[in-house]
């Protein structure tokens, strides 16, 4: 099994590269000192918090664990299907509003 890194671990490492302390992430976090201090104790974390110290940090943190855990997200094929359903919405729109034009 691979190795991997607690999420409060990069959570901290990040804050020390950003020369922040933890009472900083505290305060953007509207909690306690004593609750961020409990919060980076611990090895895991509640994703809606992890998604507000990724936005506070301006690190996303899912895609550092997601890489950690050998998952790709391929954004550029997600991006090809988009574009190819809005193409088909697009052109049933057309055809609708054509439609309609001929009444």
């Amino acid at each position: 099994m691979a190795k991997h890194s607690p999420v409060n671990k990069l959570i901290m490492e990040e804050m020390k590269r950003q020369g922040l302390r933890p009472p900083d992430l505290a305060r953007s976090l509207y909690i306690s000192n004593t609750s961020i201090y409990h919060l980076l104790r611990q090895s895991t974390i509640q994703v809606d918090r992890l998604w507000q110290i990724s936005k506070i940090l301006n690190l996303n943190l899912f895609e550092i664990l997601a890489d950690e855990m050998g998952i790709k997200n391929d954004k550029a094929s997600f991006v090809d299907t988009e574009k190819e359903a809005l193409k088909a919405e697009n052109k049933t729109l057309k055809e609708v509003i054509k439609l309609f034009a001929r009444e």
